[in-house]
């Protein structure tokens, strides 16, 4: 079984992530490490600031 860190949960951090596990199988162990305790999809940044979303419509715990 292979363990694999990623470290950077950013948008390129998850779809690495994903696509690993996808590769590897059930068997093996994806991890991911961030600076926060969640996901913020950066490309709706905008939506917030024009008041077309709330941060916790683009968070992921």
């Amino acid at each position: 079984m292979a363990k694999i860190v990623i470290l950077g949960a950013g948008l390129g951090g998850l779809v690495a992530a994903y696509e690993i596990k996808k590769t590897l199988g059930r068997k093996h162990q994806v991890s991911i490490i961030s600076e926060t305790d969640y996901y913020q999809f950066q490309p709706s940044n905008p939506w917030v600031l024009v008041g077309w979303r709330d941060r916790k419509e683009i968070t992921v715990d």
